[in-house]
């Protein structure tokens, strides 16, 4: 999965030198993530929210008229900090914990840009979205249970681990989203469904879990 992302990621690289009327537009913003469980039990249980912030930069390739694509390249950074006893379907835990994300994604998306004045026009996009979780780590401050794998206070748990790891560090998602831009800025809201389990399913398999990302952020289109 790694060579897929540098692969992808050279491949957008060498379009610069080749659409000179394209446009590199960073961006940045709030991230906010919520995970659904489902066990093969039926039960469902959605965890809580991650909120975090997200950069990074697309590169908008006009194709005919107001139809476009845009190859990108962001980073997401999720947290989470519990102090209560509580859980899930396959995770109990009593005390605080705190978890952290990183994720590197590469959007594809097609664009619609629509003027509706002199300086302000009417964006959408939508496609999907190819993710790489690069770290998912928990610290607790006190004892935790995860599908019967005890965890000490203090103990740092790598969600990625192959042996006992709950996360699947690829996933792609599906989701757009529409904003205004007014002379250089573009304010911007999305949301992206992920297709596949993010669960591991060699350690914790009959569950299936799915995430929602809704970004809110603003673009830097010079």
């Amino acid at each position: 999965m790694k060579k897929f992302f540098v692969s992808f990621f050279a491949a957008s690289l060498m379009l610069l030198g080749t659409q000179a009327f394209a446009q590199i537009v960073p961006g940045a913003g709030y991230l906010r993530s919520m995970d659904n469980v489902k066990a093969t039990n039926g039960n469902s249980t959605s965890a809580d929210a991650k909120n975090g912030f997200y950069l990074g930069a697309s590169y908008n390739i006009p194709i005919a008229g107001v139809l476009g694509v845009a190859p990108g390249f962001y980073v997401d950074m999720l947290f989470q900090h519990k102090d209560t006893n509580g859980g899930s379907s396959y995770l109990n835990y009593t005390g605080g914990s705190r978890y952290t994300e990183v994720d590197l994604n590469i959007p594809v998306n097609l664009t619609l840009k629509f003027g509706v004045g002199s300086n302000a026009s009417i964006v959408a996009f939508a496609g999907p979205v190819f993710q790489y979780t690069v770290m998912a780590r928990s610290t607790f401050n006190a004892a935790v249970s995860i599908l019967g794998i005890n965890i000490s206070d203090g103990t740092a748990y790598n969600h990625l681990d192959a042996k006992n790891g709950d996360t699947n560090p690829f996933n792609i998602y599906l989701g757009g989203g529409a904003g205004v831009q007014v002379g250089d800025l573009q304010f911007i809201v999305g949301y992206d469904y992920s297709m596949l389990n993010r669960m591991n399913t060699k350690n914790f398999d009959g569950y299936d879990s799915r995430r929602g990302n809704l970004k809110v952020g603003v673009n830097f289109a010079f």
